[in-house]
Parts: structure tokens; C-alpha cells; sequence
């Protein structure tokens, strides 16, 4: 392909490729103010939240392979007993934690659609989710895990939920023909589900910038392409 016909990301992704060399969080508050907890984290009670937005925090910063109940503990400020009120075992709580990344998930799809420099719709929720696993590579990983994606059928259901939502946005795009809409949506929901391996494959914030950047940019330039 000519050098001039080199796919150019969009304005929104190339700012989240700057956050993410720059090791800033994607997504803060909208009005202005300082990152915040998940929005499901907010409406828990506060020992359950405090745990597990510690949890979501440790996560983040060091990866799943860090995320002991005694780490949580020591990190929310409360003892170990107290987690274990709410918490069967690790397990039980990465499990809220993948339910709470689908419910962000759904709802950064639905006010992605809200705006017209991601127009038109199916664009829009799709760049919503590649945003959302650039900024939540450990979070989206976890929401996609193998063993718990096999255990819970309550995960199941939270991903074919997100996939509705996503499906949804291509019946308002009128450039694909509705006989190919479910089965695009499939497919580009597992194009986002390989970006998502791949970004955890590393460290926390290790990945290599190129190597985003081509990920978003073929990303881009498939979806597009549309129709």
C-alpha cells in the first residue's frame, strides 16, 4: 500500500495512545475532575467498595498475579476478616471485578455512541471498547479469563450482554446490510478480545507504542471500511 494511503487513527484513539505512553489513566471524570473508582463500585457499600477498589487499583498497577486478599487488606486499610464477610475466597471477588468491567464496559459503549466525532455508530462502539481495553488491559483480561469465563455462567452472560449493546450500535449504522450485522459484531468483538490478550501479554504499561499503534490503526481501518 502507498505511503500516502496509510491508515491515520482516528483524533480520540491518538490521544489514548498519548495516555498510555504517558502512563495516564484514559478514563477520569467527564466533567473535568480527578480519575475516580468504577461507577458499580460507587453504589457498594463502603467496606465492599473500599475492597474492592483496591482490588481494581492493585490490578491495574501490578496485574492479577498480585492480587492477594491480604494485599487488598493491607491496601483498602482493613483486616483480612472483613473481606472474607463479603468475599468467599479470590475467586468470588474476581469475579465482581470482571462483572464491574462489563457494566463499565456497556456503559462506555452508550455514551461513545453520544458523540459525533465518533460517528457513525458502529464506529463509535468500537472504538469505545478498543479505548476501554487499551485503558484496562488487566481488567479486560480478567474479564475475558478462560477459567472463569467457564465456571461462572453469570460472566457469560455479562459478555453476551456487551455484545448486545455493541450489536445494537450496527443496526443504527446503515452502511452494513442487516443480514451481516450479528455476525460483524461477533467478529469484531473478538478482534477486541485478541487486542486485549495481547496488550496484557505484558508488563503494566510495557507494551511496546508501535505496537499499539499498528493494533489501532489495522483496528481502524477494518472497521472503518464498513461496509
Amino acid at each position: 500500500m502507498a505511503k500516502d494511503r496509510k491508515t491515520e487513527l482516528p483524533k480520540g484513539i491518538r490521544e489514548a495512545l498519548s495516555a498510555v505512553a504517558s502512563g495516564k489513566p484514559l478514563f477520569g471524570r467527564r466533567d473535568g475532575g480527578s480519575a475516580r473508582p468504577s461507577d458499580s463500585l460507587l453504589a457498594i457499600d463502603s467496606v465492599r467498595a473500599r475492597t474492592l477498589a483496591a482490588a481494581m487499583q492493585i490490578l491495574a498497577e501490578k496485574g492479577v498475579a498480585a492480587l492477594s486478599l491480604r494485599a487488598i487488606a493491607d491496601s483498602a486499610g482493613i483486616g483480612l476478616a472483613s473481606i472474607y464477610h463479603y468475599f468467599a475466597n479470590k475467586e468470588e471477588l474476581l469475579l465482581h471485578l470482571a462483572l464491574s468491567g462489563f457494566q463499565d464496559l456497556q456503559r462506555e459503549i452508550a455514551h461513545f455512541r453520544t458523540l459525533p466525532e465518533h460517528a457513525p455508530p458502529m464506529r463509535a462502539a468500537a472504538r469505545a471498547f478498543f479505548s476501554f481495553v487499551l485503558a484496562h488491559p488487566a481488567l479486560a483480561t480478567l474479564m475475558f479469563d478462560e477459567h472463569l469465563m467457564a465456571q461462572h455462567a453469570a460472566l457469560r452472560e455479562a459478555e453476551l450482554a456487551t455484545v448486545a449493546a455493541y450489536r445494537a450500535s450496527m443496526a443504527e449504522d446503515d452502511r452494513l446490510p442487516p443480514e451481516h450485522q450479528e455476525n460483524a459484531a461477533h467478529a469484531i468483538w473478538a478482534m477486541g478480545r485478541g487486542i486485549a490478550a495481547i496488550t496484557a501479554s505484558y508488563p503494566p504499561g510495557e507494551i511496546p507504542l508501535e505496537r499499539i499503534e499498528k493494533l489501532m490503526a489495522g483496528a481502524a481501518f477494518l472497521i472503518d471500511r464498513g461496509a
